[in-house]
């Protein structure tokens, strides 16, 4: 085989790497042809050449390389549902505003959900008014663990979950000096926070 362009070689590979990035799939062997201005056999003999040189992999017309293999692109779809009280509790009507794709490899897979912050009483727990706070959907949690409780009122509000043990009762915690304890009768774990994206 006759010695391929490294210039070339190093634009194919680009625009693979590219175009995986920009539509989550691998360009077929005609639009790579069609972009570097080649014929689809000379493409197909460049990925071979390429192939046996450790350049990219490519066997029975799959092709990746190491930058795409290190890329987890799994997503996981999670919708953002209104606000969630970060001072009093209070009663949200929880609807669907959007959907956020979220990359599995940081954010994890399950059942997510996404809040808006609303106050700030959990900002010594880095959450201020206006984050988005990824939350688990389940329906316990572990003291210490901040989590999204519907009280024996149907309040929801964003806190940490504490134990009294002169009391031998849960409370909710808010993390800022400014607001009280909140104690109550009863409460529904409707998910624990995983995440805080904010705006810098």
């Amino acid at each position: 085989m006759r010695s391929k362009n490294k210039e070339l070689m190093a634009e194919i590979k680009l625009f693979i790497e590219s175009s995986f990035e920009d539509t989550h799939r691998m360009p077929t062997v005609r639009e790579i042809a069609k972009e570097m201005h080649i014929s689809p056999s000379c493409v197909h003999r460049y990925l071979v050449e390429m192939d046996e040189r450790n350049i990219i992999s490519y066997s029975n017309g799959r092709m990746s390389t190491d930058k795409i293999d290190k890329m987890n692109l799994q997503m996981n779809n999670a919708a953002l549902v209104g606000s969630i009280p970060c001072g009093l509790p209070d009663e949200r009507e929880a609807y669907v505003e959007d959907y956020m794709p979220l990359p599995v490899s940081i954010f994890g897979s399950g059942d997510l959900y996404i809040l808006h912050a609303d106050g700030d009483s959990m900002t010594n727990a880095g959450i201020d008014d206006g984050d988005l706070v990824v939350i688990r959907k389940q329906n316990y949690a572990n003291v210490g663990d901040i989590v999204v409780a519907l009280d024996d009122e149907n309040q929801n509000t964003l806190k940490t979950l504490c134990f009294d043990e002169d009391e031998r009762r849960y409370y909710l915690h808010p993390e800022n000096e400014k607001y009280d304890d909140i104690y109550v009768n009863g409460f529904i774990v409707q998910g624990v926070a995983q995440h805080v994206i904010k705006k810098l």
